[in-house]
């Protein structure tokens, strides 16, 4: 997400994903299926990760529920890992107090578990992705 947006701006992104999330779906044929949820908002969110064997995402996509924060924010969180083809290392690395200020801390208030549900979920899928791609 662009840093430089203004308040209006990261409002309007966060509803556009919420209505008309990107990479929505379960995905057929996924190395991993990570279940994630907040129990304070009630959202939940599951994560479909298809690696290719050598530490990059092939494939990603989710499915849950939530508010327009857990919501919106998963959608661009997948939608910036798919377009900019970030590697597992790359997602691992993800700041989620980055995550929080891009999207506005006027805007998330309390609420940074709902903000950082997506990403921590694929962090979750990344690990897991990786732990069995060891024991192979």
């Amino acid at each position: 997400m662009e840093p430089t947006l203004d308040r209006k701006s990261r409002i309007a992104l966060l509803v556009e994903h919420f209505e008309s999330p990107r990479h929505k779906g379960a995905l057929e044929g996924a190395d991993v299926v990570v279940p994630g949820g907040s129990p304070e908002c009630g959202g939940s969110v599951t994560v479909y990760l298809k690696g290719n064997g050598n530490g990059e995402v092939e494939s990603l996509t989710w499915t849950g529920q939530g508010d327009r924060i857990s919501i919106g924010a998963t959608s661009i969180v997948v939608d910036r890992i798919m377009n900019e083809n970030l590697s597992m290392e790359e997602i691992l690395e993800e700041d989620y107090g980055e995550l929080i200020d891009s999207l506005g801390t006027d805007i998330i208030g309390n609420r940074s578990r709902h903000a950082t549900l997506g990403l921590s979920t694929i962090k979750a899928a990344v690990r897991a992705y990786k732990k069995d791609v060891a024991r192979r």
